[in-house]
This record gives structure tokens, sequence and C-alpha cells, in this order.
């Protein structure tokens, strides 16, 4: 009887469970979706028993598809930069905090400017609000009593696992996110941890991605349908896994995701010269490999943002139907651009305060002007990273596309022509899912993921760059005047602030 991997993948809107064959074909998938909470502004909260319920309904319902075929094992992937404190007797002390939450900017600030350049030095990233260490000081700050119970930090993902084995026990790549691990050693880093008042073993055990992590215990397996005694490995955080999902082992090849956010993967031997431009760099679920993350806070979310908001006229419009009223619009929206900073700008301005705006909007403009500036937007901040990747030394030789905003297929000719490089979708659009499965098939097998990503990893439609290569010159350097602008506006309000709070 053939294996059969499961990947479960804790995203931002929604988990998502896969079951794949050891052949690489996606026999069954699931979905179920839960909200994000703002009890205040700028805070984004999520309940882990949403997370909970949403993994044994969604993993029972694959084990329903699948009948007979046997769980070889099961792999992880969750959102990046998710925290929750637990007591000592495992009972959760507050709602997740996610890593859409920005309440954290003025401890991040403080800690660029005491710490910066040894949290670079050591993590290999630059501090942000959204990272778990800048939550945490957060934490110690404003809910002393709460971190005073706390007895272990869980992220997003490995709260899962605990939930399934019992076991907790993160992997490099999600302890990598938090600016806490040291990017060399795969270590909890003292110093930085002391930075902040927190002890490491607050942190959990970092294990390899493939690692066998645990097994399926008993009451696991009665809420999800998993057989007890099934093997799960540590698994990935979100851009790992995603970017396994896409192949993007071997260096040249780039992969861009459109989920909620937008990421753009590369895999590099070595990490980054120097961290910073909104650039990150994540430990790869592949040995002794880097991966380069660009990120756009609001990828796919541009899209969902309008369709929900505006509906343009019509409440149940699609996005297929958005985006055939974008295709009867000229390249540049008739000089209409949208900035796509929805949730902040992040590479390459790292400028989470920054916002979203349509520049050049008139009476004259509808719904198809307004639906091609939003695309266009998003392909612009895209085109951005991909540069900015290869003025850091990147060879890029091959762009693959997924997640559910590349099934809108004017998007994905949008972006080629804005690019000017043909593109290729993944026939597989759940790549976090996907690569969370591939991981549970190298920690069950044996097989490098480089080697399974051949089997697994399958190319679809292919998007050609339009003949006109001028097309897009104009609209983007305009997009990157106005970006520029918004964003170094956001700057001159900053100091200004600051000086009268000095006054």
């Amino acid at each position: 009887m053939a294996k059969v991997y499961l990947g479960i993948d804790i995203g931002t809107s929604a988990t998502k469970v896969l079951a794949l064959a050891d052949d690489g074909i996606t026999l069954a998938k699931a979905k179920r979706d839960y909200p994000t909470n703002a009890p205040a502004t700028n805070w984004a909260e999520q309940s882990v028993d949403d997370w909970w319920k949403a993994t044994a309904t969604s993993v029972a319902e694959v084990i329903g598809a699948v009948g007979d075929a046997r769980i070889a094992a099961v792999g992880l992937s969750g959102q990046l930069n998710g925290l929750v404190l637990v007591d000592a007797d495992s009972v959760p002390l507050h709602d997740a905090i996610i890593w859409l939450d920005l309440r954290a900017g003025a401890e991040a600030a403080e800690l660029a400017e005491r710490y910066g350049t040894r949290i670079a030095e050591i993590s290999g990233n630059t501090i942000g609000p959204i990272s778990v260490m800048a939550k945490l000081l957060w934490m110690r700050r404003n809910r002393p009593e709460v971190l005073g119970r706390a007895r272990r930090a869980f992220m997003v993902k490995d709260y899962i696992l605990w939930r399934l084995t019992g076991v907790w026990a993160t992997d490099p790549s999600d302890a990598s996110a938090i600016n806490l691990m040291g990017l060399a050693d795969h270590q909890w880093s003292a110093e930085l941890c002391h930075a902040i008042g927190i002890e490491p073993t607050l942190l959990p055990p970092i294990l390899s991605s493939t690692a066998i992590a645990g097994t399926v215990h008993r009451e696991a397996s009665a809420a999800t349908g998993l057989p007890k005694g099934t093997p799960l490995v540590a698994g990935g955080g979100d851009v790992a896994a995603l970017a396994t999902g896409c192949g993007v082992i071997c260096q040249g090849i780039l992969g861009v995701t459109l989920g909620t956010a937008g990421h753009v993967v590369l895999s590099s031997k070595e990490p980054l010269a120097a961290p910073g431009d909104g650039l990150w760099q994540i430990v790869h679920m592949a040995k002794n490999r880097i991966v380069w993350l660009g990120l756009i806070m609001a990828g796919g979310l541009s899209l969902t943002w309008l369709r929900r908001t505006f509906g343009l006229g019509h409440p149940t419009l699609s996005f297929e139907a958005l985006a055939e009223l974008a295709e009867s619009v000229e390249p540049g929206a008739r000089g209409l651009t949208f900035l796509p900073f929805l949730e902040g700008a992040a590479t390459p301005y790292d400028r989470p305060e920054a916002r979203a705006a349509f520049i050049g909007l008139t009476s004259s403009h509808g719904p198809a002007e307004i639906s091609r500036a939003v695309l266009e937007g998003v392909a612009f901040n895209l085109r951005e990273c991909v540069e900015l990747f290869e003025r850091r030394g990147a060879t890029i030789s091959e762009i693959r596309l997924a997640e559910g905003g590349s099934r809108v297929a004017p998007w994905c000719q949008i972006i080629a022509d804005v690019l000017g490089r043909p593109v290729d979708l993944i026939e597989e659009a759940d790549t976090s899912a996907l690569g969370a499965a591939m991981a549970a098939q190298a920690g069950e097998s044996g097989a490098p993921l480089d080697e399974i990503a051949a089997t697994c990893v399958r190319l679809g439609r292919h998007f050609a760059p339009c003949p006109d290569a001028l097309a897009y010159a104009e609209p983007y350097a305009h997009y990157l005047r106005l970006a520029a602008e918004a964003v170094a506006g956001v700057g001159r309000a900053q100091a200004g602030s600051a000086r009268r709070e000095e006054l």
C-alpha cells in the first residue's frame, strides 16, 4: 500500500491540510477559516482553540477522504512570529499575538537603538514590531503578571505539535524569525534573551525540520482520526515550508506566493552579507540553506480587501471578475497608482507604519481602473523585491507562482509583464501545506528534500511577458517615485512627532 504524508499549515486566515502520496500526487485537501481579533489599534490576535478546532476538523476530513491509505508521517507549517505563553499546567495565558500585530513598535525601536547591531550580528535579521523578541519585551512592560506566570513560549505551529504529541519543540526556521536564535549555531542566544529580561529556558528546544519530534497521542487520535503513534516531524515556519513547496531549494529558482501576504523567496547557501532593506533570512527546511525573504505584507490581501470593502457595486463579485475588469484597462490604469501598504511597507522599505493609498484618483476612474491599479501595485512591489535580490548578488533563472492569488490568471499575466520575465504556476497552490508534507516524507523516508521536490513540485500554466517591454516602464517608475515619497513622509512625520515630544 502506498504511503501518504499529511501537511498541516496553520496560516494567517485558515488551517489547510493536504494529503500527499509518495509519488507526489495530492490526494485530498481540507481548509477551515478562523477570525483575527483586533481588541485595540494595531493589535492582531487569534484563539489557540480556533487553531486546534480548525486542525482537528480539517485532518479528520482528509483522513476520511483518503480512506484506508496509511498515514506514514505528518509535517507542520505555521505563520511566523506568533506568540503564545502558557502556565505551569500548559494552559494558555492569553490569545495568540500573531505576526500582523504591531503593538510592540516602541519596544522594537528601543531594541534597535540599544542592541540593533548585536541583534543583526547574532540573529541575522533586523528587529521590527512583528518580532516575537519585541512582543516579549512588550509583555514584560505591559503584562508583567502574564510573563511572570509563563513557563513555556510557543510559536504557532509548535502549539499544534504539542496538542498532537505532547512535545514542546520548534525548528530552526521558526526560531530564526524571532530575533532570539543564533543564525550560525541554531541555538537560543542567552545575550539576546537577557536583553529583554527572559531566560532561554522559556523557549522550546530546537529540532531539525525533518526530525521526528513525537507521535500522535491517544486524545489527539480521538479528535483527529490520526492513528495513535503516527510520527510528526518538527516542520517549519510558513516561509521555509512554502519555499520547499515551491521547489525553491537549488539556487536560481525564485518562488512567489500570493496568500494573505506576498512572499518572495530564494534559496542560498550563504547568509546575507548584511540584513536590512526589509529583507529577511530564514533558515531553510533543507540542510545548510538559507531562505532570502522579500515580504509584501498585503499580497493577496490587497485583492481580498478590494472585494470585501468596495464590492465595486457587486457584493458577490468574484476575484476572477475583478481581474476581468482589470483586463479591460491598459497598463498603468489610466494614471491611477495603488501603494499596497495596507498592513505596512515591508521589503524594500521596512516601514511597518506606512499605509496604502490610491494616488491620481479622479471621477473618470471606475471599477476597472481601481481593480487594475490594485493588481499592478502588488506586482510593482514584487518587482522591487526581485530587483533588491539581484542587487544583493542573486541570480534568478526561473520564477514560480503559487497560493490563492496565483489562481487569478490575469494577475499572473500582469506580474509577468511587470517583471518582464516568464513565470510558471505551481500546480499545487497550497505550497506551505505541501512543503510540510514533503518534510514529513523526508523525515520518515530519509530522502533529501531536493529529491522529493523533483517528484512533488509540478509546474502548470506558463505566462510569457508581453512583447512590449516598455509598457510598464513609466507606470513602474511613477510607482517608485510615489512609494518613496510616501515612505519618506512617514519618516518625516515620525521625526516631527519625536521632536514635539522632546519639547
